[in-house]
């Protein structure tokens, strides 16, 4: 066996793939993965690195041994160059500054928000527009209710099924 180091290398790689095989599922590419299903399915793991579309998948009822997925897993890193995964870095980095300038301008309608109320004389918190959209950009509870309203509201009308978004720990399996 390798030293602790090797190991928790190993462990934090195969995390790394098993987390690309579902972040890729959930973008709709390539890499799949199924929930188990009264103990069947497939769990996926995949290349995290942009545009790579390797994936092992793994059956629920008779997975393989751990080492032989960190085998596979560092096995399939070590194909790529450095220049790939500072590609990789270079595009999460990107979209992360993307998300924080997306962030920015819904703050910027929130403030907006707030100080034509302060104009009118009115609380900064009395506009639910703002509300919702502060909830929403916050996290906070009640923006559960901003999405099961939509989800009500969407029952009725064709092609709206489903459009209410989904916690990011509940697409993946990570919440309860």
């Amino acid at each position: 066996m390798g030293n602790a180091d090797d190991r928790s290398s190993s462990i934090s790689e195969k995390r790394a793939a098993e987390h690309a095989g579902l972040w890729k599922a959930d973008l709709g590419q390539a890499p799949h993965y199924t929930r188990a299903f009264t103990g069947g399915g497939w769990t996926c793991i995949a290349c995290p690195l942009d545009g790579c579309d390797w994936h092992h998948d793994d059956p629920v009822t008779q997975p393989s041994p751990p080492e032989a997925l960190d085998a596979k897993v560092r096995e399939h890193l070590e194909g790529h160059s450095v220049v790939d995964f500072l590609t990789s870095l270079q595009s999460a980095r990107d979209a992360g500054t993307a998300l924080r300038e997306s962030n920015n301008r819904a703050w910027d309608v929130v403030s907006l928000h707030r100080l034509r109320a302060v104009q009118e004389g009115e609380r900064p918190a009395s506009d639910p527009v703002a509300q919702m959209l502060s909830a929403a950009l916050v996290g906070t509870a009640e923006h559960g209710e901003v999405r099961a309203e939509v989800s009500r509201l969407s029952e009725g009308v064709a092609g709206a099924q489903g459009i209410a978004s989904v916690p990011a720990g509940e697409r993946m399996g990570t919440q309860p």
